[in-house]
């Protein structure tokens, strides 16, 4: 299911508050100098790809999403529709990324296996893999919480409530949005309702580790993301380098 295609045009407005140029900064130093050619898988509306073509990197990306996509090409961002537990374009980059928590929505051990052979078939030799997950000493420490964000332009007023469902025998955390939106410019309060669920999966070093290595992979460093501190219960996102074997 394309979770996110029901408010795609609302999105980055829901995210306005997302620092896109530092986080685009920070992947760029975590790629180093001889990367040139880069696969985003999850690519989104775009923002990510977009800032990182503007630094010289050749990007391609794929997403689930047609909505969020035609955003992303008219950012001028060479993308696909596609899954990336079996997507394959027939070629090999110097890096591949997967931003904001991609790897978690694969919820099973088949999804996290595929997820990560799609990145290992499109690197080339000492290649690296860069994601983000959501990190399981944290989930379980901090536990999810009901939560609720409000944001508008001059166009539309958007309003989401949040309220995660969690099943730890799972390492599963259903994350259930209820989104109300209000055109501004219509005569009378017309409101658009949406409702979605969200399921998230969070992983220990441990794990990431094993599935890491069935791939061919080797850890090269796991931090806390846009830091290069070292996980624990008080960072929910953590970002892994991974090197072709």
């Amino acid at each position: 299911m394309k979770v996110f295609d029901a408010y795609s045009s609302y999105y980055n407005l829901l995210y306005k508050d997302k620092d896109y140029q530092a986080e685009a900064d920070y992947i760029a130093s975590l790629l180093g100098n001889n990367v040139k050619t880069v696969f985003e898988m999850g690519c989104g509306t775009g923002k990510h790809a977009s800032l990182l073509m503007k630094k010289g990197y050749d990007v391609f990306g794929i997403d689930q999403s047609s909505t969020m996509l035609k955003q992303a090409k008219e950012l001028g961002v060479d993308c696909d529709l596609g899954d990336v537990r079996y997507y394959d374009c027939k070629r090999k980059f110097d890096a591949v990324i997967s931003l904001f928590h991609v790897a978690s929505y694969q919820n099973t051990d088949e999804d996290v296996n595929k997820y990560f052979q799609t990145a290992k078939k499109h690197l080339k030799p000492q290649g690296k893999f860069i994601f983000d997950v959501w990190h399981k000493d944290a989930v379980l420490t901090q536990l999810p919480e009901k939560r609720v964000k409000k944001m508008e332009d001059d166009e539309v007023r958007v309003v989401r409530y949040c309220e995660p469902k969690h099943f730890p025998e799972k390492d599963i955390v259903e994350v259930n949005y209820h989104i109300e939106i209000l055109n501004k410019k219509q005569t009378s309060d017309i409101y658009i309702y949406i409702d979605e669920c969200h399921s998230m999966r969070y992983f220990s070093c441990e794990e990431i580790e094993r599935f890491a290595h069935k791939a061919g992979f080797k850890i090269v460093d796991n931090i806390v993301w846009m830091t290069h501190d070292k996980p624990s219960s008080d960072s929910w996102g953590v970002c892994y380098i991974l090197e072709v074997n």
